[in-house]
Parts: C-alpha cells; sequence; structure tokens
C-alpha cells in the first residue's frame, strides 16, 4: 500500500498554537464540532465549520493539501454515501448528511495533524479511566481508541489503492473490483495489527 508506512502516522511536528494546544483539549473541540453539526444538520453550518477547520489548520503552518487530505482520500466513499442517500432520502438530506461527514472528517484530520501517538494515548487514556469501574485497564481502552482514530488514514489509502486499480483496468465504474479488494485487506490489515499487539503483550 503506498503509505502504510503511515500506520499510525499523519502527525506533523510542529511548534504552533495548534500543535501547543493539549490533545484532550482538541478531542474535546472534535467532538463539540461533531455533536453541533450531527444535532443542526445544516450544510450552511457544516460548510462554516469546515472552512473554520481549514483556516484553523492554515493558521497553524499545515499545508493545504494536508488538511484536505482525509476527505479527499475518502471521495469514492463519499460518493458511494452521497447517491445511497440521495435515491433512499432524497438530494436535500444527502446534502446535510455529506455535509456533516465531511465536517467531522477535516475536524478528526486536524487532530491527527497536530497530535503525536503518545499524545493522543495520553488523552485517550484519561477518558478511559472510568472503564476502571469494570475491570478494564484504561491504558488499554485508551489504546484501542488511539488505534480507531489512526485506522481512519489506512482506510483511506485501501479506498485509494483499490480505485487506482479498478482504472487501470478499466472498470473504475465496478462496484465490486473497488470495495472487495479493501474489505479483504482490512480484514488483513486487522489481523496484522493484531498479531503485533499481541507480540508486545498487548493482546491479551
Amino acid at each position: 500500500m503506498r503509505r502504510r508506512q503511515q500506520f499510525l502516522g499523519g502527525y506533523v511536528p510542529g511548534t504552533s498554537w495548534l500543535h501547543r494546544t493539549p490533545a484532550l483539549v482538541k478531542l474535546a473541540a472534535v467532538c463539540a464540532v461533531g455533536i453541533c453539526a450531527v444535532a443542526v444538520r445544516a450544510p450552511w453550518l457544516s460548510l462554516g465549520l469546515a472552512v473554520a477547520a481549514v483556516l484553523a489548520g492554515l493558521s497553524a503552518g499545515l499545508p493545504l493539501r494536508r488538511i484536505l487530505e482525509p476527505a479527499t482520500r475518502l471521495w469514492p466513499l463519499l460518493l458511494l454515501l452521497l447517491g445511497l442517500n440521495a435515491w433512499l432520502t432524497g438530494p436535500e438530506q444527502a446534502a446535510r448528511t455529506l455535509s456533516t461527514i465531511i465536517v467531522c472528517v477535516l475536524t478528526a484530520g486536524l487532530l491527527m495533524l497536530t497530535a503525536s501517538v503518545a499524545q493522543l494515548l495520553a488523552a485517550f487514556e484519561v477518558l478511559a479511566q472510568p472503564v476502571r469501574l469494570v475491570g478494564i485497564g484504561p491504558e488499554r481502552a485508551g489504546l484501542a481508541a488511539a488505534l480507531t482514530v489512526r485506522s481512519i488514514p489506512v482506510l483511506a489509502d485501501l479506498f485509494a489503492d483499490a480505485g487506482d486499480a479498478a482504472r487501470a483496468r478499466g472498470l473504475e465504474r465496478s462496484l465490486r473490483v473497488r470495495t472487495v479488494p479493501v474489505a479483504l485487506r482490512a480484514v488483513k490489515y486487522a489481523d496484522d495489527t493484531g498479531r503485533a499487539l499481541a507480540a508486545r503483550g498487548l493482546g491479551d
């Protein structure tokens, strides 16, 4: 895969205000933006939040390409969701759903671009403290949450690679050719991740 080296990657080192903001604060901001976008479900609000996210990233010295990359790499999936929603619920509802997804992806992307793996793990461990009540270590819950967030770019790469392969074979309109390889490689990725964690004593 083209960017498999970014398994836990995407972080762009820097000293900007956004980089210096604690990961827990940025995570809370991402959640707040997502809640607002989902609760209101208005394209104009999602557009405004998306523009604000882009401007925040630019003010932190991040390249525009890197800021938009989480959404642009998911465009086949976004188009599929747009088409399905337009067919099932109508174009207006589809626009609301798509705009909400895009703003959530962009803000989550900013978090991954400006927070290191160690910072994310620490933030998730703090949030996972209540799971002690059910006998689960917060460090394991934090690791699981961090891996989930960091898997988003990997899945985006899988969709991009499948799209490139389909175009190379002249089958870019085939949904099966675009989705089956993604499903198979996603399963392999999950298996590889599990094996790597088990080898480090984290899989029990």
